[in-house]
This record gives C-alpha cells, sequence and structure tokens, in this order.
C-alpha cells in the first residue's frame, strides 16, 4: 500500500504519496495524455526511473548526452525524473503526447509555498496563498455590496408597488364609471332582435344581407341555425328545435319509449358472423384450398373445430390471414389442437391478433393431421 506523508508539524505541511516499487506496493502503470506547453509536459506522478517513459514515436535523451550537446532534436525528449516533467523540441509546441511510465507517487505543496514574483528591485513576493485569500477577501466584499444593493432595489420595489396600487384604484374607479354607462348602452345593442326573411344556409346568410345592422336575426332552415348580427360578425344564438330531448326509458323524444326498449332489446349477438370452412373425407398436412374473404371490419371472438370421424392421433390446425392472396400470416398464437380419438378441438385455441380489417382473406392449414380423421368443419367467429 502507498505511504502517505503529510508532515503535520509544520504549519503547511507537504503531503506526499510514495509507492515503494515492491510486490506489495507496485509502482502503479500510467498513460498520461497531455499537451507540451512552454516545451515542458508535467506528468500527474513522478516517473519510475528504472522503467523509464516512452512516447510514441520519440526517444528519450539521456541527462549525461543532453549536457554535452545542449540541445534536443526533433524527436527526442529529456525526461526530468525527480521532478516529473519531460522537456521536448520547440517544434512539439502545443502537441498532445501519449506518455506511459510507471507511477512512484506525487507531491502536494500547500497554497502558501507556491509563489510568483510580482516586481524587482526590490523584490516582492506573493504565494498562492495569498491570492486565494485576497480574491475571498473581494468576495466577501462583493456579497456584502450585493446584499445591500438588494436592499435598496427591494424597497424601491415596495414604493413602485403602492404607488401603483394607487394608481391603479384611481384608475379603477373611472372604469367603473365607464363601465356602468357601456352597460346600459350595451344591454340594449345586445338585447334587440329585427328577424330578417330566413336563407338557406350560412353562404347564402352572407349573400343575402351584405350590410346587415346590430340586432338583425336570420334562420337557416338547412339545419335549423339562428343567427343575430352583433354589429362584427353573425353569431349563432340558438337552434330551433333544440329543446326536443332525445328519448329514455321514462321520457318519448325523438323516438318514442316502445321504440328505444325494443332497440335495447335487440342482442349484441346479432353483430356475430360466422366464418365455417370444411374438409369432407380424409384429412391430411395440407392447405385447404378454400379461401374465405371476409367484407366487414370486426374482432375475432372464438374458434371451433369438430370432426365426423376422430384421429387416432394429435391434430394441430392454423389460421392464416392475407390481403393479396400471395402472402398468408399465421394469425394463431395457440393452434386448434385435436386430442387423440376426439371430435371436438381442445379450445385452447388462441390469436396473435384478433382485429379484421375489410377485405382480409382467410384461409385454413393443417401442420398435423390425426391418422383417420375425417369431415373437418372449422367455425370462426367474427364481432363486427
Amino acid at each position: 500500500m502507498s505511504n502517505l506523508h503529510t508532515y503535520m508539524q509544520y504549519h503547511d505541511p507537504l503531503t506526499i504519496i510514495a509507492r515503494k516499487g515492491s510486490v506489495e506496493d507496485p509502482f502503479v502503470d500510467r498513460t498520461d495524455s497531455l499537451p507540451v506547453i512552454n516545451g515542458l509536459i508535467t506528468l500527474l506522478e513522478i516517473p519510475s526511473l528504472t522503467d523509464k517513459v516512452t512516447i510514441s514515436n520519440l526517444v528519450e535523451v539521456d541527462q549525461q548526452v543532453f549536457e554535452k550537446k545542449q540541445k534536443l532534436n526533433e524527436n527526442e525528449f529529456l525526461v526530468h525524473y525527480g521532478m516529473g516533467t519531460i522537456q521536448f523540441h520547440a517544434s512539439q509546441e502545443g502537441r498532445v503526447h501519449l506518455c506511459r511510465y510507471k507511477g512512484r507517487g506525487l507531491i502536494m505543496y500547500p497554497a502558501s509555498r507556491i509563489y510568483a514574483m510580482i516586481k524587482r528591485n526590490p523584490d516582492v513576493v506573493k504565494t498562492l496563498q495569498d491570492f486565494i485569500e485576497e480574491s475571498q477577501r473581494k468576495l466577501d466584499e462583493t456579497q456584502i455590496a450585493m446584499e445591500r444593493l438588494e436592499e435598496v432595489v427591494r424597497h424601491s420595489v415596495q414604493q413602485t408597488v403602492l404607488a401603483k396600487r394607487a394608481t391603479d384604484e384611481a384608475n379603477e374607479a373611472a372604469d367603473q364609471a365607464l363601465e356602468a354607462a357601456g352597460r346600459a348602452t350595451n344591454a340594449y345593442q345586445t338585447t334587440r332582435l329585427v328577424y330578417k326573411s330566413p336563407v338557406a344556409d350560412y353562404r347564402e346568410l352572407r349573400d343575402t344581407y351584405p350590410f346587415p345592422e346590430v340586432g338583425w336575426t336570420v334562420q337557416t332552415y338547412k339545419d335549423g341555425m339562428r343567427y343575430r348580427y352583433d354589429g362584427n360578425n353573425w353569431i349563432e344564438i340558438d337552434v330551433f328545435g333544440q329543446n326536443l330531448q332525445v328519448v329514455n326509458p321514462y321520457r318519448d323524444g325523438l323516438m318514442s319509449v316502445a321504440e328505444h326498449l325494443k332497440l335495447n332489446e335487440i342482442p349484441l349477438e346479432v353483430q356475430d358472423r360466422v366464418v365455417v370452412f370444411c374438409k369432407e373425407s380424409y384429412v391430411f398436412q395440407e392447405i385447404i384450398g378454400v379461401v374465405a374473404p371476409f367484407p366487414f371490419q370486426g374482432e375475432i371472438l372464438d374458434v371451433r373445430a369438430f370432426c365426423g370421424v376422430y384421429g387416432e392421433t394429435e391434430t394441430e390446425i392454423v389460421i392464416e390471414k392475407s390481403r393479396d392472396l400471395i402472402h398468408w400470416v399465421d394469425i394463431m398464437d395457440t393452434p386448434i389442437h385435436f386430442n387423440a380419438l376426439s371430435h371436438a378441438d381442445d379450445k385452447m385455441a388462441s390469436f396473435t391478433t384478433k382485429q379484421v380489417a375489410a377485405g382480409d382473406l382467410f384461409r385454413v392449414q393443417i401442420n398435423k393431421a390425426g391418422l383417420g380423421l375425417q369431415h373437418l368443419t372449422i367455425q370462426l367467429t367474427i364481432r363486427t
């Protein structure tokens, strides 16, 4: 496990994470993708001198070799293993390189030990901690100023609301006086009805009375609508005959009670339609040639199957649907099934889709024919 040294005995301690490079505490494989800035890359950890640093398409130069020639070629780099920095040729400036190495750990310095030279003669030095504290002080002062400004704005808003309320009350009193006068005039304009000769429909209404006056009232005899001109538009005000109520079990309306009760007594099953498929004599594994078109829209309710002579083995049958007599789709989720020695199916058949569109075509395909089964009848019930 990596050693963590904090040196807490000092006021502003260093924090050092150091690995031993042993089997129990090995160096960690690192791959840092970093840009070259001012000719340098600063790795995220201190690299291992023994395991070296590798960069694709570049060659590492030994420190002693660099000291002799004092410059780097475009494809060379120099690693400062003590600081964890890599030096590059000027042509590599701004490029991003993938640096592979084994990390020994890292040293984290407190902000109070990172400094900047502000000016010379005399030297003025400020640490990062100084900048942080100064920035925090400025933020605190700004926050106090913002709170004072918000208080001033809040007070101004309150005074503005009070002034607006007084103005609104004065305007409201004036509006009420005008409204009272307007209501008197409007009462006359909106209740005045001047009946004109009826017309066929709304289009003929506009053609017959192109310059109407307020209050003109005209009925259209095709739909019984009654329109009144309000000064801008023809407005529908009622429908002639709308007081005729629909029938209910207790009172006559547009239909007598007796007719209504008789209509309700018609069972829903009247809407059920049955499609029947038959196969005389012996049944084999085959597609029965009878195709049944269905001209209505509906929903499949049930399917039943019977045979005059039962089969000695099991029988399985599916129903297929098509729109063009070319492409057929099996609509069964569970096929129609006859147990051996049974005259009727087991009533376990089900459908993947029950919706039927007008014009759908149906046919029967026998996937498994019971031995000796004869005289097959299949009844498909569809509710429209």
